[in-house]
C-alpha cells in the first residue's frame, strides 16, 4: 500500500509560502487522494493522518497510513458468449489472471482484465464483440468483492483476400513472408510477425496495412499491405578501430534487389595494418525466404600478425534455414588455398572442407540487451583424397549471456575447440587456435597465446578454451564502467593446458550502432603492463 500513496501523492509542486487556508486545502485533498490510493489496492478502512512541519525555508508534510483489514475477492464471474467461447487464447488470459477467489483487491487487476478481454477480441478478429457486463461490486462492510465481466464476441473473421502492393518482388516470392493463409482464422499477431519479415528483408522500408468490409457470408476480411521499396543500390563506408587489427577502412557495395526473386549481392573489402581482405557474396533467398537462403561466396585475405603470416583464397557456398524454434542451421562447403608461415614453418595448403554449424540468439533488445543469451555450435573437417593435409574434425561451441543485476548487468562468454588431427603442424594457420586478444583473453596481444615454437613464438594448438565475466552499470544513459576477468588458452594435450588469466577495468559508450568499448586489462599470473584494448559491436 506504501508504494501506491507514494506514486499518488505529490505535493512537490506547492510553494513554500502556503499559509494556513491553503495547506488545509491541500490536507482535504491528500486525505481524499490517500483513501483512493487505498481503496485501489482493496484497503477501504485505512487509517490515514496528515501533519505539516515547518523547516528552516520551506514545509513538508507527513502522511501516516495503517492498512487495516484488506477486501478479498468473494466471486469472480468472466463469461465468454460467442466464438470466444472455444478460443484456448482467452482461457488462458483468464486463469493466468490474478483476478483469483480470496485474492486480495486490485482495482488496477480488474482494469487489467477488462482491457485484456478488449485487446485480444481485436486481435483475434472478433471484430463485433463488446463488453456486455462490466461490474465491479465492493462490500467494505463484508470486506469482500465480485467481479462480474461478460464478453460477447460475436464470430470470428478471417483472413481473405491479402494483398501486397509492391513492385520489387514476384508476387508469389513476396507472399512467402506471410505468415496466413487466406481462410485461416485472423491473428493480428501472425499479421504482425508477417511485416516484420518483409521490412527485414532488407528490401522495404515501410508498411502500412488496409482492411477491406468483411464477406458477411464467408467473414473473411480482405486486405492490402502497401509497401515502401529501398533504393535497390548502395554504397557503404566505414571506419574502425581494435587493438588486435589498429585502425581498419571498410568499403562495401551492396545491390538488394538483382532480380524479382530477391536475389543479392555484396561485395566487401577492409584495409587494417594487419589485415587486407575482399569478399563477395551472393545470395538467393528460398522456400521461405526470411530464414532459408543459398549462399554463394569467395575471398581474399592476407593476415600478418605476431604469430603468422596468413594468404588465403576462398570459394563456398552455404544452406542456410530455420529448423524450428529459433534455430538456425548452416550447411557449408568451403574450398580454400593458404600460403602460410607460423614460426619456421611455411607451406601452401588446399582444403576442401564441409561443415555444419547450429545458433540461436534470444535477447530483450538486439543492440543493448540487459537479458538474453547466443550459443552456437558447429563442427569442419576435411580428408586427404580431397585437400593438401591430413584428415581431421574440428568442433567449436561458443556460448554468451546477460542478465540484470539491479540496474548493472553481469555478462559472460566461454569458447571451446577441439580439433582431431595427429599432428598439429599438418594444418594451415587459419585452422589452428590461438588466444589473446580484445575477444579474447584481453591484456594479452593478439593470438599470442598458445603452444610455442623454441623461439616462444606462439604457433597455434589444436584446443581452445577460454572465458569471461564481466559485469558493467550505467553511470549515464550512455556510458557504463564495466569490471572483467578474462582466462583461458589455446593447447594440444590436456595436460599443457597452461590457462592463462587477466582481469581489468574499462567504459562503454553506448552509440547508436553497439556499445564502443575501451578496456585495460594486464595478466594477473605475470608481471606485465597494462594493455590498452578497443573494440565495438553486439553483445550478443
Amino acid at each position: 500500500m506504501s508504494q501506491n500513496l507514494q506514486a499518488s501523492l505529490d505535493v512537490l509542486h506547492e510553494s513554500c509560502s502556503a499559509d494556513r487556508s491553503r495547506k488545509r486545502l491541500l490536507e482535504r485533498n491528500l486525505q481524499r487522494r490517500a483513501s483512493l490510493a487505498a481503496q485501489a489496492v482493496g484497503y477501504y478502512e485505512a487509517d490515514i493522518s496528515i501533519r505539516f512541519e515547518d523547516s528552516k525555508n520551506c514545509w513538508r508534510a507527513f502522511i501516516s497510513a495503517k492498512a487495516g483489514r484488506p477486501v478479498k475477492i468473494a466471486e469472480v464471474q468472466v463469461r465468454l458468449e460467442g466464438d470466444a467461447e472455444t478460443d484456448p487464447a482467452f482461457a488462458e488470459l483468464i486463469s493466468s489472471s490474478p483476478l483469483q477467489v480470496d485474492a486480495i483487491l486490485r482495482h488496477s487487476d480488474y482494469k487489467s482484465m477488462k482491457d485484456g478481454l478488449l485487446r485480444m477480441a481485436s486481435q483475434r478478429g472478433y471484430f463485433d464483440h463488446q463488453l456486455r457486463q462490466h461490474r465491479l461490486e465492493v462490500d467494505p462492510d463484508n470486506y469482500s468483492a465480485r467481479i462480474f465481466l461478460t464478453l460477447e464476441s460475436g464470430r470470428r473473421h478471417r483472413f481473405g483476400e491479402f494483398s501486397l502492393d509492391q513492385e520489387i518482388l514476384h508476387a508469389q516470392i513476396a507472399k512467402r513472408y506471410l505468415r496466413f493463409s487466406p481462410g485461416d482464422y485472423w491473428d493480428s499477431d501472425l499479421l504482425l510477425e508477417s511485416q516484420q519479415a518483409l521490412l527485414g528483408s532488407g528490401y522495404f522500408t515501410t508498411a502500412r496495412l488496409e482492411r477491406s468490409v468483411a464477406d458477411p457470408a464467408t467473414l473473411e476480411v480482405p486486405a492490402t499491405l502497401y509497401l515502401s521499396e529501398r533504393p535497390r543500390r548502395a554504397w557503404l563506408a566505414g571506419l574502425g578501430v581494435s587493438t588486435d587489427t589498429g585502425p581498419r577502412l571498410r568499403l562495401g557495395y551492396e545491390d538488394r534487389y538483382i532480380n524479382q526473386h530477391g536475389h543479392r549481392w555484396y561485395v566487401d573489402s577492409e584495409i587494417s595494418s594487419l589485415i587486407r581482405a575482399a569478399s563477395s557474396r551472393y545470395e538467393i533467398p528460398l522456400r521461405d525466404p526470411a530464414r532459408d537462403r543459398l549462399v554463394f561466396s569467395t575471398g581474399y585475405r592476407l593476415e600478418d600478425n605476431e604469430s603468422a603470416r596468413s594468404e588465403q583464397l576462398h570459394f563456398g557456398g552455404s544452406l542456410i534455414g530455420g529448423i524450428g524454434n529459433g534455430w538456425v542451421l548452416t550447411r557449408s562447403l568451403d574450398y580454400e588455398r593458404e600460403n602460410f608461415t607460423v614460426g619456421d614453418q611455411s607451406n601452401t595448403i588446399e582444403l576442401v572442407m564441409p561443415g555444419a554449424q547450429v545458433q540461436k540468439t534470444r535477447s530483450n533488445n538486439p543492440i543493448y540487451p540487459r537479458r538474453g543469451w547466443k550459443i552456437s555450435f558447429g563442427l569442419r573437417g576435411t580428408h586427404p583424397e580431397i585437400s593438401s593435409t591430413e584428415a581431421f574434425l574440428q568442433t567449436r561451441l561458443s556460448a554468451k549471456g546477460v542478465i540484470p543485476l539491479g540496474p548493472a548487468r553481469l555478462l559472460a562468454r566461454i569458447d571451446g575447440g577441439q580439433t582431431m588431427v595427429s599432428d598439429v603442424a599438418t594444418l594451415p594457420a587459419s585452422v589452428r587456435f590461438f588466444a589473446g586478444g580484445d575477444t579474447s583473453v584481453r591484456g594479452f596481444d593478439y593470438q599470442t597465446l598458445g603452444p610455442s615454437d623454441p623461439a616462444g613464438d606462439a604457433i597455434g594448438g589444436r584446443h581452445l578454451l577460454v572465458g569471461s565475466v564481466e559485469m558493467d552499470f550505467p553511470l549515464t544513459a550512455h556510458w557504463h564502467p564495466a569490471i572483467f576477468t578474462d582466462a583461458g588458452n589455446a593447447f594440444n594435450e590436456t595436460d599443457e593446458m597452461n590457462i592463462r588469466y587477466s582481469a581489468g577495468a574499462g567504459i562503454r559508450w553506448r552509440s547508436p550502432l553497439g556499445p564502443i568499448r575501451i578496456d585495460l586489462a594486464r595478466p594477473v599470473d605475470a608481471q606485465r603492463s597494462w594493455r590498452l584494448h578497443l573494440s565495438m559491436g553486439p553483445d550478443l
